[in-house]
């Protein structure tokens, strides 16, 4: 559902905030 939200595993690994970021959306979206 979130797409282009969920950060890649190799864009997680160039930047590590790009997944604490999407967590924090997806709670909001989720909620």
């Amino acid at each position: 559902a979130l797409g282009k939200l969920m950060p890649g595993e190799e864009e997680v690994a160039e930047n590590p905030r790009a997944r604490s970021s999407v967590l924090r959306i997806a709670e909001r979206t989720n909620a």
